[in-house]
């Protein structure tokens, strides 16, 4: 017997603009799988997406209507420092009116993916409770599926907990969406061995997604169907199997479609060698994000990475040689840990512009369960996962810490070094100072 069913992709939070240019290519993925799997078995479905998806300017997301509550900022002891937080996306009074307009629905399905993003995922499911009271609310993705307890909070009937197998495999229908996506995901490997000290990856273990020709097949389908010309890849770290990564390469060359790949939630720059980078650039592979994590040896050995930053900078200079346009390479390092030296700052930001990649830095989010939580523990006693959204700086240790990170960030964001240096001008002496040093090595070195 046919359900109604209704999925939501809640909106996110953000803080500033660097956290929106981040949710830029945030196409509800799996939630569209698991629609269209439902489709399959016959079931009515409505997709109702309210997730922002701003392409320019994200400053002017940043707008009193869209305020959501002010966090506090700075470690636990701090009293009175705060930071708006706005909502990205479409509002919970559009939402309530988009309901409105729906007959009742059998059950209902919410995706949360960042902890920190739960609060307006709780309050479409509980606006979605409000106008179907006798419907059955389904709470899914990362986010339920690590804290579960917590999300439980949200009253949601039922939390699920880690994969939907069943929609794995299936064709999207993007048609669902208000209009075409201009990217769409695939997935070769889920997961990660590694358990480095601020990542929550390793916590589901690994596996695999659907077989190399399969995924290109499906790219292939998706594209003639819809039109998408551009594809991501969403694994955490693609490269822990080579020969996989190189069988769909090597199918995505048999295609020849002229489509533009991406690999944005990073490689592992030791295992990226001429021939992988080589079929790579003859797959289509524009832009792919290079992990950096330090300059500083010391912060890489607290992170557990297995590789350095000379492979990240070896990478980056690989793929200038093979002719691929490097400002479009995201190179990444996390900022604002407790104590952290201003060489490791700095110096990563600086060997990234040297070599000719794009600075992304990340505010550390410390994830309960994860080392860097662990180790910040007795500055983070009371907050709650929305307050450890890392753009709030929930482990520096005074206002003068998170006013000085605010102007820190703005540096180390900037994609050339004259821009970098501009935007260094006025910092505080010691600061100025340490920043000056980490220059001198830039152009002495």
């Amino acid at each position: 017997m046919s359900r109604r069913l209704l999925f939501v992709n809640p909106p996110v939070l953000a803080v500033d603009a660097y956290q929106i240019g981040l949710y830029a290519e945030s196409i509800p993925f799996g939630l569209l799988q698991v629609a269209t799997h439902f489709i399959e078995q016959g079931d009515d479905v409505t997709f109702v997406d309210m997730m922002g998806y701003a392409d320019d300017d994200f400053q002017r997301q940043l707008v009193p209507s869209a305020r959501w509550d002010d966090k506090p900022a700075g470690d636990a002891s701090l009293e009175g420092v705060r930071r708006p937080v706005y909502l990205y996306g479409r509002s919970l009074a559009w939402l309530d009116e988009r309901l409105g307009s729906l007959p009742a629905f059998d059950d209902i399905y919410v995706t949360c993916c960042i902890s920190f993003n739960h609060e307006p995922a709780h309050a479409v499911i509980r606006a979605c409770k409000q106008a179907f009271p006798k419907a059955v609310v389904h709470f899914g993705g990362f986010y339920p599926s690590v804290f579960p307890e917590h999300a439980r909070a949200s009253g949601a009937h039922d939390i699920h907990v880690g994969r939907f197998p069943p929609a794995e495999s299936v064709f999207p229908r993007l048609d669902l969406l208000e209009s075409t996506p201009p990217i769409w995901l695939f997935r070769l490997i889920l997961g990660c061995k590694y358990r480095c000290s601020y990542c929550v990856n390793a916590i589901h273990g690994v596996y695999l997604a659907q077989e190399p020709q399969a995924v290109a097949d499906k790219i292939e389908r998706v594209h003639q169907t819809y039109g998408v010309g551009t594809f991501t890849n969403w694994d955490p770290n693609v490269m822990q199997d080579l020969e996989r990564l190189d069988a769909f390469l090597q199918a995505m060359i048999r295609k020849d479609l002229g489509v533009r790949l991406k690999f944005e939630m990073g490689i592992q720059p030791d295992r990226l060698t001429p021939a992988i980078a080589r079929r790579m650039k003859d797959a289509g592979v524009v832009s792919m994000t290079i992990p950096f994590e330090s300059a500083e040896p010391a912060m890489l050995r607290r992170f557990g990475k297995p590789y350095r930053m000379e492979h990240a900078t070896h990478a980056l200079d690989l793929c200038r040689d093979l002719g691929f346009a490097r400002e479009t390479f995201h190179c990444t390092w996390v900022v604002g840990i407790r104590d952290e030296s201003w060489r490791h700052v700095f110096r990563t930001h600086l060997a990234i512009l040297k070599h000719g990649g794009q600075p992304t830095p990340f505010p550390l989010s410390p994830a309960p369960g994860t080392r860097e939580y662990t180790l910040h523990e007795p500055h983070l006693a009371g907050k709650d996962l929305s307050e450890l959204n890392g753009h709030l700086w929930p482990t520096l240790a005074s206002e003068a810490h998170v006013r000085l990170y605010e102007r820190v960030f703005r540096v180390i964001n900037q994609p050339t070094v004259e821009a970098t240096v501009r935007a260094a001008a006025g910092l505080p002496d010691q600061v100025g100072q340490a920043f000056q040093r980490e220059l001198q090595w830039y152009l002495t070195t």
